[in-house]
């Protein structure tokens, strides 16, 4: 009869531990699709930017001539972010390319002649138009990334997360420069 209970026990044991290894498996899975799913939304956004540059780099390289680092710089940005794969590589590439689009854009308010051109003004509301799409995405897409990377840090997940060989994903950054700055603003 003792060993009976103690089978029943062990059985009991057994069998919760399966039900929260597999709830747990379930739960990181889901944090990841999560994060998926919020970087595919910023993606598309991400694309269009992207699919700015070379528009930019027309307009702007007419009148900036002597400012070649720059392009060089943002058509770089913009070759990395079409050439990324991994969630990673595209996060860093988005960074790189939304700190050189800023730098373009900040240098560019030197050049009133540019600045005033109908061609600029339209590039600057489409881009205007993006960052603020990009802006209300990001903070999605970084909220479901801290909630993923705190899911695979913590014990008992950390155990299941590392089996998985799943990694803590960066944020997509926001610099100390567009804190304080409120949007491009060409008129």
């Amino acid at each position: 009869m003792e060993i009976m209970i103690t089978i029943i026990i062990f059985f009991f044991f057994f069998i919760s531990g399966i039900i929260g290894g597999i709830r747990l498996y379930n739960r990181l899975v889901l944090l990841r699709n999560n994060v998926d799913n919020a970087f595919a939304n910023i993606d598309v956004i991400l694309k269009q930017q992207a699919e700015q540059i070379p528009a930019l780099i027309a307009i702007v390289s007419k009148a900036m001539s002597h400012e070649r680092g720059i392009f060089t710089t943002l058509s770089a940005a913009h070759q990395n972010y079409l050439n990324s794969g991994s969630l990673p590589e595209k996060i860093h590439a988005s960074n790189q390319m939304e700190q050189a689009l800023k730098t373009v854009i900040a240098i560019s308010e030197n050049y009133p002649m540019l600045i005033s051109g109908e061609n600029f003004i339209e590039l600057q509301k489409t881009v205007s138009n993006v960052e603020d799409k990009l802006a209300r995405r990001r903070e999605s897409f970084n909220d479901a990334v801290t909630t993923y990377n705190i899911g695979i840090q913590v014990f008992p997940a950390l155990i299941v997360a590392r089996a998985l060989k799943y990694q803590p994903l960066p944020l997509l950054e926001i610099s100390a420069e567009e804190k304080k700055y409120n949007g491009i603003r060409f008129e």
